[in-house]
Formats: structure tokens, C-alpha cells, sequence
């Protein structure tokens, strides 16, 4: 049998075919090669433009981890303590950081040697990247503005007050008065734009606020004119006193005032008085009362003479003479006087404790059986240690390392008394009290066991005494810290005594100021649960350029000037209140750098550090 034979016509249409496939696969496969290079090409593109972007929000997550740290080391270990988890921290002239504090620990002794220890997430965002850094921080030192959570009061009295003479406070517009007891007052008050008192206030003469705020009663007589008078009690106005708003909880009493509106939840009670507007939940009696404006009045209304009242509405009745139509009021059965009660605020406590500045003073003197040591810490060219204060003749003015004077045992002389022949120091044992005399003494932190008189002399020094301080004379002493660098450490009288916590080597221009160098004054402390001492008298002619803090009770009189705060704590078990009187100044112009009256801390200075500990991207 003859084999098959394809026809010849046939496989020349299949050679056709298989050419026309080749070609076909022939075309794909150079379409992918070309689709696949130019997708392999944009892709190339797009990871340059990710990596990119990556890279820049890296570079903005550690200039993030750079500006937390610098944000750490204004604030000090104390202030960063503060932060909380979970706050954030921004820097409005950085775009694309956010930093999130995700742990804080005080006192870390293990990892930051007693500092504080903050975790953060910072994250950095560039070109829809972001990157994610989580960094420890090491904060040290005391930065920041200690006890700052509120504008503190330039005088601050625990007690009653007794104001007299011509008080002024000069410099500060928003000066904050506070008493915790009762305040009375006459002569001449002036600069002191805001009162408040938890007890009654009673003032006469030329007397002037903007604000008066009292918890109790507050009585107003001579000729002076109030912005704001406030009472949580009854107010009551006599002479004559104008005042613009007064508001009341309780009563109100006028006679021949001038107040623009008044507001009281009591009865209002006036002579021949003029008010703008009124307002009251209870009645109004007046004579010759004359209201220009509208009065609002939930009770009754009774004029008894020829007063007058523009427009208003009475909720009682109306009581008039048949001959009086000027009172144009219109009856309202049930009419409610919206009048919100006054509150009381937080009162700011003062206080004060000698010891624990004991351990910061660069002078600590105590008398020690039958002599007196004088302990020093921190002074340049005097090791630290105790020495007898000796000198030659009468004079008690020589840091000596044995308890005779020789010139061959003495290391210094610490104080410059009127002549060779005067001494600076005199202490009587009997009285426990110390006192000083002279032209200079030393710079830096003087404390004193016991009651210290300091009298005649031009001091740059911080006096701080467990008793009670009084001065005399012509007495001028600066706060170190007031006194700045020229004073303190390169002071003309003593060039090598500088004390050397506040005067760093590292930096010969400027003062390092230390919390208890801007106080020129402070008194009393606690020995165990029993308060002594803490009475300061400023007497004579005195020019004080450091705030002064009174552990009980403080006293002006003279002509005294104070440069700083003022704060009496009242603490004695029995106090006697303080006095402001005779030419009394508070001078809060022109204060200079490193100096702030209201940090007054007994804390010691650290340098102020923050350091990186450790960081991972996450």
C-alpha cells in the first residue's frame, strides 16, 4: 500500500503561518523588553525620589533630636520633670518636627547621675516620608524659672498690715499687693495697682488702687478714686472716694460718692451720692440719690428727697416724695437681678527658713563656746574650713586658723571697719545678736546664728540670719546678684575673696547668679517644729537692692527704698503684724540682668546640661 504524501500547496500555507507566528511572538517579546526596560526605568526614578525624601525627613528627625536637647537645656532638670507623657513640644521655626515626650523620670540616678531622664519620639517629615526617632535626653541643672506658675506679689504679707506714711511702688504696672489678714492704711499709697486682702480693708487719706479685692468688709474714707472695689462682704464709702465699678456680696453704704456702676446682691443704702448704673437684688434707700443711668432694683425703692434715676425697673414698691417725679422707674412683679457672687482666690503663701541657705553661704558665723567660728565655702584664695575670727587690738575682722591673732596664722581679712582701729563685727552673747559695722565687708552669702544688727556701710552681700535682722544708719546693701560681676568678683576692697559660686573662672565678664544671691535680707527659721526669729526692722535711712523676706513680721520705717519683693510669712507663734510706714518705696525700674526678685530658692547653682543617651529609628 502507497504511503501518504501531504499536498505540496498545503505546507507552503503552513510555512506561511509558522512565519507570520514567529514574527507575531517575535514583536511581544521586544514590547516587553521595551515596556519592561521603561518600567524598570521609572522605577529606578521613583526609589531616587523615595530614598530622597527619606533621607531629608532623617535629616529633619535629628535636627528635631538637636532642638529637644536644646529645649532641655533652657529648662534644668527641675522644669523638664515637669513635662508629662504624651505632651508635645514644638519649635515654631522648624517645619516637619513633631516631638512627643513618651517617658519621664526625676532624679534618675542610674542612667543620668540625678538628672532627669525624658524619652521622646521625634519624627521628621519630607516629601510624604516620614521618619520615626525615638531619643533619651539627659537634662541636669537648675534651669528655668523656679516657683514661676503665676506671676508671684511684689509684697506679700501673712498677717495684718499696717500702711501709713507714703508708701509707693514704682516700675511695674501690674505690682500685686497680697494680704492674708486685714489691712489698714492712710497717707499717701501710690503705684499699687492691685489689693487683695482675706480680711477687712480699711483705708483713708490719698490713697489709690486700681483693683481692691477683700473677703471681708472694705471701708473706704478721704478723697482718692478706685477703679474696682470688690467685697465678699459690705462696702461702705464716706468722704470723697469715687469709685468706677464696685461690686458687692453684701451691703452697700454711700454718702457724697461717686461711683460709675454699682453692683450689689445687698441693700444699697446712700446719701447724697451719684451712680451711673445700679443694680441689686435687695432694696435701695436713698436721700438726694441721684442715678444718671438705669437702675436695676429686685426690692423696694425709696427716695426720700430730691434724687433722681433716669430709667429702671423695681421688683417691691416705690417710695417717693408726692413732689419728686424724677425717679422714672416702672414696677416688674418677680423682676430677677442676675448679679454673680464674687469668689475668693488662691492666696499666695509666703515663707522663709534660714537653714537651708546655711549649707549655699559662703560665711557662716556662729558663736562656739567662747568664740566666734566663721565656716567658709566657696570663696577664692580661703580653703574651705573653719576659723576663729580674730584680729589685732579691738578689731574682730581676720579669718585665723587659731583662736589668737597672728599675722603668720591669719589667711584674711574680711571686712573694713571705719578705721584700722574698728572693727566690723561685735557679737553680744547675751542678746545673741551680731552686729555689723563698717565701710565693706567681703561679697558673698553672709549667714548668722542668731539676731544681727547691720549698720553703717555699703555691703554687696546676701544677709540671711536664723533670728531676727535690723538695721541702722546709712545702710546700703546689694543682693549678690544685684550687685553683678564688678562687685562681686572683682570687687576693689577684697580683688581675691571672690566667692567662686557665683564667679566662674570659665567666664570672667558675667556673674553666675545663684537663687539666694538675689535676696538682701532674710529671717528666721525652724529648729525642729518651733519657729524663731524671722523680724525685720528697716530702720533709718536704708537702700536695699535685693527682695526681703521676713519669716514673721516686717517693719519700715525711715526712709527706706527697696529694690525687689517684700513677703512676710507671719510664722512666729505670736505675731505682731506688719508695718509699712514713714517714706517707704518698692523700685522695680530698671532691675539688671541675673537678677530676679521672686527666685529666691534655696537651691545650689549647677551648670545647666543635656546630653543625648541614647536613640534607635523604630
Amino acid at each position: 500500500m502507497a504511503a501518504f504524501q501531504p499536498n505540496s500547496g498545503a505546507r507552503r500555507r503552513q510555512r506561511g503561518i509558522s512565519s507570520v507566528l514567529f514574527m507575531l511572538l517575535s514583536g511581544l517579546s521586544l514590547g516587553a523588553m521595551v515596556f519592561g526596560a521603561i518600567y524598570y526605568v521609572r522605577g529606578l526614578q521613583s526609589q531616587s525620589v523615595t530614598v530622597h525624601a527619606l533621607t531629608q525627613a532623617q535629616l529633619k528627625a535629628w535636627s528635631g533630636a538637636e532642638a529637644v536637647r536644646q529645649h532641655l537645656y533652657q529648662l534644668g532638670a527641675a522644669e523638664a520633670a515637669k513635662l508629662t507623657v504624651n505632651q508635645a513640644v514644638t519649635f515654631s521655626a522648624l517645619s516637619g518636627i513633631t516631638a512627643t515626650v513618651v517617658d519621664v523620670l526625676a532624679a534618675d540616678a542610674v542612667n543620668c547621675g540625678g538628672g532627669t531622664r525624658v524619652g521622646f519620639n521625634i519624627t521628621g517629615t519630607s516629601g510624604g516620608a516620614n521618619a520615626l526617632l525615638a531619643a533619651t535626653f539627659c537634662a541636669k541643672g537648675n534651669g528655668g524659672t523656679p516657683g514661676a506658675t503665676g506671676k508671684i506679689p511684689a509684697v506679700n504679707i501673712k498677717g495684718n498690715l499696717q500702711l501709713g506714711g507714703d508708701l509707693k511702688v514704682l516700675g511695674d504696672a501690674q505690682t500685686k499687693v497680697v494680704v492674708d489678714g486685714t489691712v489698714n492704711g492712710s497717707g499717701s499709697l501710690t503705684g499699687i495697682s492691685n489689693l487683695y486682702a482675706t480680711g477687712d480693708i480699711t483705708l483713708g487719706g490719698s490713697v489709690g488702687f486700681d483693683i481692691l479685692f477683700s473677703e471681708g468688709n472694705i471701708n473706704l474714707s478721704g478723697s482718692a478714686l478706685y477703679s474696682s472695689v470688690q467685697s465678699m462682704k459690705n462696702v461702705s464709702l464716706s468722704g470723697g472716694v469715687s469709685v468706677a465699678n464696685l461690686t458687692a456680696n453684701g451691703a452697700v453704704t454711700l454718702s457724697s460718692n461717686s461711683v460709675t456702676a454699682l453692683n450689689a446682691i445687698g441693700n444699697v443704702t446712700t446719701g447724697s451720692a451719684t451712680i451711673g448704673t445700679l443694680k441689686t437684688k435687695g432694696n435701695v434707700v436713698g436721700s438726694s440719690l441721684t442715678v444718671s443711668g438705669d437702675a436695676q432694683v429686685a426690692g423696694n425703692y425709696t427716695e426720700s428727697s430730691s434724687g433722681t434715676v433716669g430709667s429702671g425697673n423695681y421688683g417691691g414698691s416705690l417710695s417717693t416724695p408726692n413732689w419728686n417725679s424724677g425717679v422714672k422707674m416702672t414696677r416688674q412683679a418677680g423682676l430677677a437681678v442676675n448679679i454673680t457672687p464674687l469668689t475668693s482666690s488662691t492666696v499666695t503663701t509666703p515663707s522663709f527658713d534660714a537653714y537651708p541657705y546655711k549649707a549655699l553661704a559662703n560665711y557662716v558665723f556662729q558663736w562656739v563656746g567662747s568664740d566666734i567660728k566663721v565656716t567658709v565655702n566657696n570663696v577664692n584664695s580661703i580653703t574651705n574650713g573653719t576659723y576663729f575670727l580674730k584680729g589685732a587690738g579691738s578689731t574682730n575682722d581676720y579669718l585665723c586658723t587659731t583662736n589668737t591673732y597672728n599675722a603668720a596664722t591669719c589667711v584674711a581679712k574680711i571686712c573694713q571697719g571705719y578705721s584700722d582701729s574698728n572693727t566690723c563685727f561685735a557679737y553680744d552673747n547675751a542678746a545673741k545678736k551680731w552686729s555689723i559695722a563698717g565701710t565693706t565687708m567681703a561679697p558673698g552669702v553672709a549667714w548668722f546664728e542668731g539676731n544681727v544688727l547691720v549698720a553703717s556701710g555699703t555691703y554687696y552681700n546676701t544677709f540671711i540670719a536664723s533670728g531676727d535682722i535690723s538695721t541702722g544708719g546709712a545702710n546700703t546693701t546689694y543682693a549678690v546678684n544685684y550687685a553683678g560681676y564688678a562687685n562681686t568678683c572683682s570687687n576693689t576692697a577684697f580683688p581675691t575673696l571672690a566667692p567662686t559660686n557665683f564667679c566662674k573662672a570659665s567666664d570672667t565678664s558675667k556673674l553666675q547668679p545663684v537663687s539666694a544671691g538675689n535676696i538682701a535680707f532674710g529671717a528666721g527659721g525652724f529648729v525642729g517644729k518651733v519657729y524663731s526669729g524671722g523680724k525685720i526692722n528697716l530702720s533709718a535711712s536704708n537702700d536695699v537692692y535685693g527682695s526681703v523676706l521676713a519669716g514673721d513680721d516686717l517693719t519700715t520705717s525711715g526712709s527706706t527704698v527697696v529694690h525687689g519683693y517684700v513677703s512676710a510669712a507671719n510664722l512666729a507663734s505670736t505675731p505682731t503684724g506688719s508695718n509699712l510706714g514713714a517714706s517707704t518705696s518698692i523700685d522695680l525700674r530698671n532691675l539688671p540682668s541675673g537678677f530676679d526678685p521672686s527666685d529666691t530658692a534655696a537651691t545650689a547653682s549647677a551648670p545647666m546640661t543635656a546630653t543625648l543617651l541614647w536613640s534607635r529609628y523604630r
